[in-house]
């Protein structure tokens, strides 16, 4: 029974309270999704991040403060050691020799700073004349880290790290296990400097994170980009690591002070978020092959730094990247070094939890009024939340091209999504219980099928009625406006419910439908609205019950000087018009006929004639001749032509005619 009563009652409560129950819903069921599986969102984010990138480089999307000239990157240049070169001077590794005359051609280019996306962790022949090379040109090397605790390795030595005073390891920065660095002969030369080119691979293989710094025994050690900055700029590799200070600001900021237009955004892990903004076009690629045979535009090369790398297959780092397959490492430095460069490295704001709140909440009002104006909840809704996870997509797609910022914004969309569909199926349990409920109230005034129809169809101010054979039971309470001078109105009403209830019950039980109370009188029809077989037959059944349950109720004797209770009933069978009628602002349901009066009429006539049930010659012709027993032609009032009056036969169980009884018929018929 409770559970029962409690949907009732919930449904039948404001729907304010329901839509708010509906959003608070759809919270705790994000709440719930992200902290048992809080990789999920992340995941989703990152697969549509990687496609708006892809569409940023196809449609060309920027913050209109790309560095670029003619739309290529122009301030540094990659030296590919690709097919191409392994076809023409021999297979990797190549001697020092050779990489010493690599890096004299790139310097007599006129480049400037040059940056190697390659360890030398093992001694070769020629180290000596590679590393008097070097010394002669500014030099980043690279150097890898082992985050992984199961694989640390070691290799060479490191190099690079920061001055003492710098930032203590510790949290956010991640904590190396091993590394693989460049040999005594390179790293003991003064002036060659060095930065890890240790990614953060995602669980998809994807990568999105640099760690801006790696500790290792206590060291922090920049990445490949940052040793390249303050080697270009000929300052001390002293970078500072402060907490974010606006809601707008990243977590961590990492400061030069003698680079004062540099600051790069960290998030909680100590990461850079590498933005994917140029296509691959944008970089001028060098064979290797020809800086080596002197073929390469001296033009690219002056000035620029020069990013070493290799892309041959077997030996290049591929990685792959959000704008498709997979790439050699250095085009990952690339984009970090390009996005440095123009302070376009996207990172999430230290406000960003309040601000999805935020939106989270408009968006929930936005929903609310939604739920409030359109005229179809159930559909509006689920579309209002998809369109609020479009546009908060596309709010996201335009912080993260144009202002850098990187929102997280999937929990927040399918919060939307799944508040739209919970306030709509909210609003449809709501609207089918306020219609079964309408229905409920309707089907109390009027026959339960006519409260159907009324209840589901559109209202109209037509007449909506048809013809169709039926009969009509009126029954009344004889003597009840004297029983209710004698009585109080509690009591009156008492009993005239109690009737009320017995006659409904009865009419349903045999197959009828109660079309009206009035006064102290009761119409019932059969055969109307729907097909019911043996309808007169019914009628008279229900008539028979009906005195019987009567008689029960009216046991108790009459007050002094009154009249005892009794029931008239008048039956009829015959056509008659059955609809609506009336204006659309007051429609009434009831049927129309000279049955409808006849039977009106004979219910009357039975105190004249002292029976309590009388038929018409309609309901007769449809029973068998000997359950009716004819009582001769009446002059009914208000109509023009008499009608045979019939009453149940001695043997049908109703009260006899008495002989008072037959007094009273001899002088009705002789009034007539």
């Amino acid at each position: 029974m409770m559970r029962s009563r409690l949907p009732h009652a919930f449904l039948a409560a404001s729907p304010w309270w329901l839509r708010v129950a509906a959003i608070v819903l759809a919270a705790a069921c994000m709440f719930a999704v992200n902290a048992l599986a809080p990789s999920l969102s992340r995941s989703v984010e990152e697969r549509a991040g990687d496609m708006l990138w892809r569409l940023g480089v196809d449609f060309g999307v920027d913050d209109g403060e790309t560095a670029l000239a003619d739309g290529r990157e122009r301030r540094f240049v990659v030296v590919d050691i690709d097919e191409a070169s392994l076809a023409k001077l021999g297979p990797w590794p190549w001697p020092r020799t050779r990489l010493a005359e690599l890096s004299r051609r790139i310097a007599a280019l006129g480049a400037g700073t040059q940056v190697y996306d390659v360890a030398f962790p093992e001694s070769r022949p020629g180290d000596s004349v590679l590393a008097a090379e070097f010394a002669r040109h500014p030099v980043v090397l690279a150097q890898i880290f082992s985050l992984d605790p199961v694989s640390p390795a070691g290799a060479g030595q490191l190099q690079g790290a920061l001055k003492t005073g710098e930032p203590v390891c510790g949290a956010p920065l991640p904590q190396a296990v091993g590394f693989i660095g460049n040999t005594p002969a390179l790293t003991s030369v003064e002036g060659i400097a060095a930065g890890h080119v240790t990614p953060r691979i995602a669980a998809d293989g994807t990568v999105r994170h640099l760690p801006a710094l790696v500790c290792y025994q206590g060291r922090a050690y920049p990445a490949l980009g940052l040793a390249a900055l303050v080697k270009s700029a000929g300052v001390e590799p002293a970078w500072k690591l402060s907490p974010g200070s606006g809601w707008f600001d990243a977590d961590w900021r990492l400061t030069h002070r003698a680079l004062p237009g540099i600051s790069v955004p960290l998030d909680g892990n100590g990461d850079v978020r590498l933005s994917y903004q140029l296509p691959r076009r944008a970089f001028v690629s060098v064979s290797a092959a020809d800086v080596l045979s002197g073929q390469a535009p001296a033009e690219l090369f002056k000035g620029a730094w020069v990013l070493v790398g290799a892309t041959a297959f077997g030996i290049g780092d591929a990685v792959p990247t959000p704008l498709g397959g997979a790439v050699g490492g250095v085009e990952v430095h690339a984009q970090f070094i390009s996005a440095l460069l123009d302070g376009r490295l996207p990172h999430t704001p230290r406000a960003a939890g309040v601000l999805l709140l935020l939106l989270g909440i408009a968006g929930a009002a936005g929903l609310l009024l939604v739920a409030r104006s359109v005229r179809m909840p159930v559909l509006g809704l689920p579309l209002a939340g998809v369109m609020l996870a479009a546009l908060l997509f596309g709010f996201d797609a335009y912080l993260m091209l144009a202002r850098h910022l990187w929102l997280g914004w999937a929990s927040t969309a399918a919060f939307y999504v799944l508040a739209g569909v919970l306030l709509a199926a909210g609003e449809h349990a709501r609207a089918r219980f306020q219609r079964g409920r309408l229905y409920d109230n309707l089907a109390s005034y009027l026959p339960a099928p006519v409260a159907a129809e009324i209840a589901y169809r559109e209202s109209s101010g037509s007449i909506d009625a048809q013809r169709r054979e039926i009969t009509v039971l009126f029954a009344d309470i004889r003597n009840f406006s004297a029983y209710c001078e004698g009585r109080p109105p509690e009591e009156a009403a008492a009993l005239l419910h109690a009737f009320f209830a017995i006659a409904a019950r009865v009419v349903e039980t045999h197959g009828g439908l109660v079309e009206e109370f009035t006064g102290d009188a009761v119409m019932a029809v059969w055969n109307a609205p729907h097909d019911c077989p043996d309808h007169t037959a019914r009628a008279l059944a229900a008539g028979r019950e009906l005195q019987t349950q009567a008689g029960q109720l009216f046991v108790q004797p009459p007050p002094p000087g009154l009249e005892p209770l009794a029931l008239g009933i008048g039956i009829e069978t015959g056509r008659a018009l059955v609809g609506f009628f009336g204006p659309a602002r007051r429609r009434t349901h009831a049927a129309l006929g000279e049955t409808v009066t006849v039977a009106s009429r004979l219910q009357g006539l039975t105190a004249d004639l002292a029976q309590p049930i009388l038929l018409g010659e309609g309901a007769a012709a449809h029973l068998a001749a000997g359950e009716v027993t004819s009582l001769g032609s009446f002059l009914l009032e208000g109509l023009r032509r008499s009608h045979m009056v019939y009453a149940p036969a001695m043997g049908c169980n109703v009260i006899p005619v008495t002989k008072l009884a037959r007094g009273r018929t001899a002088a009705f018929q002789a009034r007539q």
